[in-house]
């Protein structure tokens, strides 16, 4: 007999995974990141560090899989009598009667009919999983504004429209998707901030979101500052709809989409905000303390912090 549904449920939690990833798209690393807000609005933000591209190893493994011709099948054991005993009967059997499972004493040849019906199975999953790899590498491609992430070219595309924009001083690619970045913008408060922003990217949680508020307050708040997978953090906030999805299919412990959420990134770093305004709320440890006329909020980020930092700060006019 051949055991068939759980490689349709991998395939179909392989291509779960590769949805959700494209759901976020970037995550931060290790990082430190600051941001000055002033009473009369002028604002600087400065981000140093990791951001990593989610995912792209996986979809270039795709890509090469599409045109690979060298994968081949390989026929299941067969148990029980052919065409008469289903082993799964059989074992329902054998343990209603309390009697040991000896599945190796059971299993045998594959007959002809067998294999052919094995290898129409494995055909038509192979081929339904090169048909989602394809579409996944497409939604990808359209996340990033047309760069196909299985080029070879993929990497210096995504850098050089980086740099074309403004605060992006230093991009420089470790390998597999991971970045690091010296970033720094300064301006005006009066209208809303956000980072990262990149030219024709979509399906980016936003590092940092600062809102301008028509009371002259601004609220900031970073939700991809949050590993702990709270509602309001990166995982969940982005990715959580996905989650009971990839357990129901098995996707846990060491299959290989447990392994793909294992590996993620965990941002890990410092988010420090400093401002001369009022400080009307804010979710970090201790409070603002003061130095150099300016009071500070310090947010430690960890894989343990599970609510994303916030902040709403009052300014006045010069």
């Amino acid at each position: 007999m051949q055991r068939g549904g759980a490689g349709a449920a991998r395939i179909m939690a392989v291509a779960a995974a590769a949805m959700m990833l494209a759901g976020c798209l970037l995550s931060p690393g290790k990082f430190t990141a600051d941001m000055t807000v002033m009473r009369g609005g002028g604002f600087a933000f400065s981000y140093q560090g990791e951001i990593h591209l989610l995912g792209l190893s996986r979809l270039v493994a795709m890509g090469a899989a599409l045109d690979s011709k060298d994968s081949t099948f390989t026929p299941s054991p067969c148990y029980g009598e052919p065409a008469e005993v289903d082993a799964a009967v059989l074992k329902t059997a054998l343990l209603q009667d309390e009697e040991g499972w000896a599945e190796d004493a059971l299993e045998r040849e594959c007959t002809t009919a067998e294999i052919a019906s094995q290898k129409e199975l494995w055909e038509d999953q192979r081929t339904a999983k090169k048909a989602e790899d394809a579409r996944n590498i497409e939604l990808f491609k359209a996340l990033l504004g047309g760069i196909d992430p299985t080029s070879p070219d993929a990497i210096d595309e995504f850098i050089v429209r980086l740099k074309k924009q403004k605060g992006w001083r230093e991009v420089v690619h470790k390998g597999d998707g991971l970045f690091m970045i010296d970033y720094a913008v300064s301006g005006r408060i009066d209208q809303d901030f956000t980072f990262p922003v990149i030219e024709k990217v979509q399906g980016i949680t936003p590092f940092i979101v600062a809102t301008a508020r028509a009371n002259n307050a601004v609220r900031i708040e970073a939700p991809a500052f949050a590993g702990g997978g709270n509602q309001s953090g990166f995982l969940n906030g982005s990715m959580g709809g996905f989650l009971p999805i990839i357990q129901a299919l098995g996707a846990a412990g060491d299959s290989e989409e447990g392994k793909l959420f294992a590996s993620l990134p965990k941002p890990e770093g410092t988010f420090t905000l400093r401002t001369d305004g009022e400080i009307l709320t804010n979710n970090t440890e201790d409070g603002p303390a003061a130095a150099g006329g300016m009071r500070v909020l310090e947010w430690k980020i960890n894989a343990r912090r599970d609510r994303a930092p916030e902040a709403l700060v009052m300014l006045t006019a010069d």
